[in-house]
């Protein structure tokens, strides 16, 4: 599974996001949610199958598009709580029905969320040769195969208006544990108006670091 990402595949090596749990974290505004989008994006590309199960409700589909995302061919699930979320998602592991899986739990109470369950999703994800991307929990660290975290690091600016931003992504555990890359990200409305901002002349402004854990 490829993360979308050219840079951070080439960190995560031939296989690309692992089989199992990989757990994206980051505050608002810093790439995460795009991050996933990225991957979703790449899944499909790849012929691959993927589902978003969106319990924080953070979904936007025209992003969602931008980035390359196949609307149609994307099951958008919102449950009504951390349980049936998490329900939903070992229902589609243990029907072998995707790829990859985004579970985003931003929002929910950390103790509407047990370890042991994390754990039997990642092994589930393991034995289905999948992909679980996970946001929003910090208790699945010890259950993770992989972590990344997403900082934005400043603010790209092209004739005094800001197009995008920098943003770190750190690996935890996971290969590679400890590395980072820079990724810059614009705030493109296309994959062809992103190539061309690409192209053009810009500047970095440094940004206040965000530590907040809510979504991006």
């Amino acid at each position: 599974i490829s993360s979308g990402v050219q840079a951070l595949d080439a960190l995560l090596g031939a296989r690309g996001l692992p089989d199992g749990l990989a757990l994206l974290r980051g505050a608002l505004g810093s790439g995460r949610t795009t991050l996933a989008l990225r991957s979703v994006a790449a899944t499909q590309a790849a012929g691959g199958a993927a589902a978003w199960i969106d319990l924080a409700r953070a979904v936007d589909p025209l992003e969602a598009a931008a980035r390359g995302v196949s609307l149609a061919s994307l099951p958008i699930i919102a449950p009504l709580h951390a349980r049936e979320a998490i329900e939903i998602c070992g229902a589609l592991l243990a029907a072998d029905a995707v790829d990859l899986v985004v579970l985003d739990l931003s929002g929910a109470r950390a103790t509407a969320v047990r370890f042991d369950e994390l754990e039997r999703l990642a092994a589930r994800a393991r034995r289905a040769g999948a992909t679980l991307l996970l946001m929003g929990n910090e208790r699945a660290e010890v259950a993770a195969d992989l972590s990344l975290t997403c900082a934005t690091l400043a603010w790209i600016v092209a004739g005094g208006e800001v197009i995008g931003r920098t943003v770190q992504i750190s690996l935890g555990s996971g290969p590679r544990a400890g590395s980072s890359l820079r990724w810059s990200l614009y705030d493109a409305t296309s994959a062809r108006e992103e190539q061309r901002i690409g192209r053009i002349a810009t500047t970095e402004v440094l940004c206040a670091p965000c530590t907040s854990a809510g979504r991006a």
